[in-house]
């Protein structure tokens, strides 16, 4: 299998941006299309890129259970969008709706591009649901590993080979605790990027020490017999798996309402895959490709806790992912426009 080593934070953040413009700059934005379906009923097509991963399920429900429908959004899937790109794809218009997590849209929004949050998705499951499958990431070694538990990182020997889907996201939020928590030295691993599936393929081949999937691939790494040495919710609590859907500034000024029925209908599909993990389990699974156990918890509303943005922020200060100086601030990358779109009625 092939490895790929992720370029310095610095560099990374440069090159992020040079991408960003770049294509922006070299792209005619589209409009919002508006139709009338069958039912004579006014239809906002919303674009987004193809959802093979954990990302896909409150999509796959909104299909099946017809949220999207009955508020008169059509979701247009534009096919595969890497994830260096996206904000891009959104500026220019190739796409209209994307999530991320607050570091990831803090990093983009301080390097100029104008891009919005609307509403709160995924987060941590709350204190009294403590299924493991639900938290945000698990932190696997093979079974035979002699890591076993956080403790032993320092006395491997060696750097310790460590999987990321990509830098500067939640990955790298959380593994900073871990960290910090346990003294282990930044330079003591080796960030691998490579999506979730093939870092549980390249952990039972032993290319890497340490894995870092995400729902829905909890199965694989049990089937794997792998070790979970920390889990999100235990290195950052509540806050550890949060998530955001966002939007160009000016797409939000000029398609409120295709914005608010998008809103609507996704946290339908939200509080739908809470309340029925199951039958959520098997869409995701149909639409993937690969077993699933569990999908992510979601927030019961879109309201959007500023507190919680606030410390996504302040870990990419303190990781570099934002550069000394950066002065973006929450306002900066969150609008509350939306908070009552997603009430739970």
């Amino acid at each position: 299998m092939q490895r790929k080593v992720v370029l310095r934070k610095g560099n990374l953040f440069a090159l992020f941006l040079i991408v960003v413009f770049l294509i922006a700059a070299c792209s005619k934005k589209k409009e919002t299309a508006v139709t009338v379906n069958a039912e004579r009923q006014e239809v906002y097509q919303i674009r987004t890129w193809s959802k093979p991963d954990c990302t896909g399920a409150p999509y796959f429900v909104g299909e099946k259970m017809g949220f999207f429908k009955e508020e008169g959004v059509e979701i247009i899937y534009t096919g595969n969008t890497e994830v260096p790109i996206r904000v891009a794809s959104i500026l220019n218009g190739d796409n209209n709706v994307g999530d991320a997590h607050p570091n990831e849209i803090a990093i983009a929004r301080e390097g100029g591009a104008t891009i919005r949050a609307v509403a709160l998705s995924i987060i941590e499951p709350p204190p009294g649901i403590d299924d493991l499958h639900l938290q945000h990431m698990w932190w696997i070694t093979a079974k035979d590993s002699p890591i076993k538990k956080p403790e032993d990182i320092n006395a491997f020997p060696g750097r310790v080979k460590i999987q990321m889907i990509v830098r500067n996201a939640c990955m790298d939020f959380n593994t900073d605790v871990l960290l910090t928590r346990y003294n282990i030295p930044r330079e003591k691993f080796e960030y691998i990027t490579m999506p979730d599936i093939e870092g549980i393929q390249a952990l039972s081949q032993g290319l890497i020490d340490i894995a870092i999937p995400h729902p829905p691939f909890f199965k694989s790494a049990e089937d794997l017999g792998a070790n979970i040495i920390a889990t999100s919710r235990d290195l950052r609590g509540e806050h550890a798996g949060t998530y955001l859907y966002y939007f160009a500034d000016n797409f939000i000024e000029k398609n409120p309402e295709a914005v608010r029925r998008f809103v609507r209908s996704i946290k339908k599909a939200e509080r739908w895959a809470n309340d029925n993990p199951e039958q959520t389990a098997k869409w995701t699974e149909e639409a993937i490709g690969i077993p699933v156990l569990a999908n992510h918890y979601y927030a019961r509303t879109s309201a959007i806790n500023d507190e919680g943005i606030e410390i996504w922020i302040q870990g990419a200060r303190d990781s570099g992912a934002l550069e000394p100086g950066a002065k973006v601030k929450v306002p900066d990358i969150v609008t509350h426009q939306f908070d009552e779109a997603g009430a739970e009625l």
